[in-house]
């Protein structure tokens, strides 16, 4: 029996490589660089190619992952899908943040790995979600003090979810009140300070909509009809 060593070794690296490339490429109708390609063994069940979008930078890589199946067939997987729709689903979530505020940030990750390749370029925010699968979002939203005044915070998520769910985006949402003389300023960078209190007012507030479309907030389960 061949070691993993020697069939790897029998594997054209740059055929492989250029089979991801070709892939992503019609997926998603543009070039990509590849940076790094790391076969199957040990380590990994699967090749794993790290790449970017030829008209981006090396700070937008995602992962390829490509499996040789028992049938003999080769299944490619990505994490692009999560950078391309990024800026349309920043979008749509900063229309249902406005609803309640007047003065926020939003920001939005889709993590790291890699996304079920049936998401491509032609595919609607609402098509995102699908039962069995969990492709999930993160999103922080920094509101300015002046907008929140005497708001209901927790409501206001719950209402921000009850959208969510209509729309079939499932993700995880945290709100923070940032000081007002810090706003202009804030971006992510903050989540690491010491002391989160020079920038933030209060704790965060949190609520999630979750791949069954439940809608939980503070652990738990909140029932709501519609």
């Amino acid at each position: 029996m061949k070691s993993e060593a020697q069939t790897n070794r029998n594997r054209d690296p740059e055929a492989i490589k250029e089979r991801m490339l070709s892939h992503l490429q019609q997926k998603y109708g543009e070039e990509f660089v590849p940076v790094n390609l790391t076969l199957s063994g040990f380590a990994y069940s699967y090749d794993n190619l790290t790449a970017y979008p030829k008209k981006g930078s090396q700070s937008d890589a995602f992962e390829v992952w490509g499996t040789q199946m028992k049938d003999g067939s080769y299944q490619i997987s990505d994490g692009y899908f999560g950078k391309y729709i990024k800026p349309e689903y920043e979008a749509v979530m900063s229309g249902l943040v406005g609803e309640s505020y007047s003065t926020f940030k939003l920001y939005t990750d889709f993590g790291e790995g890699v996304l079920p390749d049936r998401l491509n370029k032609d595919m609607n925010i609402e098509e995102i979600y699908a039962p069995g699968e969990t492709v999930s979002s993160d999103t922080v939203v920094f509101v300015k003090e002046d907008a929140v005044k005497e708001a209901d915070v927790e409501a206001s998520l719950i209402r921000l979810a009850q959208k969510m769910r209509e729309k079939k985006l499932v993700g995880f949402v945290q709100l923070f009140v940032v000081r007002n003389d810090k706003y202009e300023n804030i971006d992510l960078q903050a989540l690491n300070a010491a002391d989160e209190s020079e920038y933030f007012v209060g704790d965060y507030k949190s609520v999630m909509v979750t791949p069954e479309l439940k809608i939980r907030q503070n652990g738990k389960e909140v029932e709501i009809d519609g």
